[in-house]
Formats: structure tokens, sequence, C-alpha cells
């Protein structure tokens, strides 16, 4: 297993086009940026559109805490950035995926994902790579 790292920062009011948000045939669903309706699809997108792979959980959780304090400095004061991190390091070493999201103003949305590769609940996706590991892309 392995990780892939995956993020969108814009008007959140896009995330209502659910259209482009789930792999329905003619729906624009592979070019979109849009993070998907549900994390598994993430795999289904071009590899081009992965910010980071990693082979340990460590790893992974702590793109996603860099990323995290990037978008919101000083994280969120009732759950510290260094506890949110541990328990994604659990979460990624039991194959599941984690998302870090949040409000950044009033319209604009930043979401950071990792993704288990290959995914518990959707085995039937391939990785987008072939899997080598690759460092992550700042930014």
């Amino acid at each position: 297993m392995h990780f892939h790292g995956y993020e969108w920062t814009g008007d959140g009011r896009l995330l209502a086009k659910e259209s482009e948000r789930r792999p329905v045939e003619g729906s624009g669903f592979r070019l979109s940026e849009l993070p998907p309706m549900m994390t598994g699809w993430w795999l289904l997108r071009p590899a081009a559109q992965i910010r980071g792979t990693w082979e340990t959980a460590a790893d992974a959780a702590d793109w996603l805490a860099a990323r995290y304090e990037e978008h919101a400095p000083g994280g969120d004061p009732r759950l510290p950035t260094e506890a949110r991190r541990l328990r994604a390091v659990e979460q990624l070493e039991g194959a599941a995926d984690v998302v870090w999201s949040h409000w950044v103003s009033d319209s604009r949305w930043s979401g950071h994902y990792v993704i288990a590769c290959p995914h518990k609940t959707r085995p039937d996706i391939p990785c987008p790579t072939r899997h080598t590991a690759r460092p992550p892309v700042s930014g």
C-alpha cells in the first residue's frame, strides 16, 4: 500500500457542480479539478492531479499537516495540528483515506486529501501512476 495526496482550493460554491464530481460518462469528471464526491474516486483522475506519493503513512500525514498549516496558519485551536497528524497516521495505516478541509473565507474552500492505494473499498480502481513514489509538489 502507498498513498497519494491531492488538494483543491477554490470557490466553495463550485462544489455544487455534482456532475463534475461523479464519474458518469460525459460528465467532465476526469478533467475536472473539483474534489470527487467519494474519496476513492480521486484515483480515477489523471496522475497529473497527484501532489505527492508516499510509501509511509507518516510521510503522507506530514504533507497533509504542512499543507493544512499553509492554508490555515495555526490550525484549529480545538484540535492542534500535531494531534490531527497523529490521528491521520493511524487512519492511513488502517488504509482509510484522510480529508482535511475547511472554509478559508466566506466563499473559499480548501481541501487536502490523502488516499490509500490500492483503495480499500474500491479495489477495482487501478493505481493512477503504476506506483512510483514521487516527492510532493508545493502550491
